[in-house]
This record gives structure tokens, C-alpha cells and sequence, in this order.
């Protein structure tokens, strides 16, 4: 488990979307986006186009988003259904 049995709880009270949110989208998603615009300006950018002009297109900014937030959302309800299933076995264990 990731989290510990009190943390584990507070999270898991305070809902699915909650921590699909804040731990997925922003803590998980966040990162991973970032990194994936330091990688787009290597091998994604236009023949000829400038950083500047990379980071103030639109489509820029559109993939940033959806790497950010559909990575995030993937890998936290991942780690929910993990957290989920952990504290589950914890519950049946004597």
C-alpha cells in the first residue's frame, strides 16, 4: 500500500474524485505531462520553428492537457483500485 492505514482512510473518505484529482491528475499527470513537453520540444517541433514558437501553440498546450490529465486519471484510479484492494486484504487478515 502507498499510503498508510490512517492516510489510506482519510483519502478513501474523501472520495474517488477527490483523489483522482489531486493525487492523479496534479501529483501523477502533472509531472508526466511536463516531462513530455521537455521531450516535444526534441523530437515534436516543427522544422524551422523556434521554443517560443513551440510552447506558444495552441496544439502545444492541447497535448500538455491531455497528457496531464489522461495519464493522471489512468494511474490514479490504478493506484485507487491497488490501495483499494491492499487495504481490503489488510481487513481480512487476523
Amino acid at each position: 500500500m502507498k499510503y498508510s492505514e490512517a492516510a489510506w482512510a482519510e483519502k478513501r473518505k474523501r472520495g474517488l474524485a477527490r483523489y483522482l484529482l489531486i493525487d492523479g491528475i496534479l501529483y501523477t499527470g502533472g509531472p508526466f505531462a511536463v516531462v513530455m513537453q521537455i521531450i516535444g520540444i526534441f523530437l515534436l517541433r516543427d522544422e524551422g520553428q523556434t521554443i517560443g514558437q513551440y510552447f506558444t501553440s495552441t496544439m502545444t498546450w492541447l497535448t500538455f492537457m491531455l497528457h496531464g490529465t489522461l495519464f493522471g486519471l489512468v494511474v490514479g484510479f490504478l493506484n485507487w483500485k491497488r490501495n483499494e484492494s491492499s487495504a481490503a486484504r489488510k481487513d481480512l487478515s487476523p
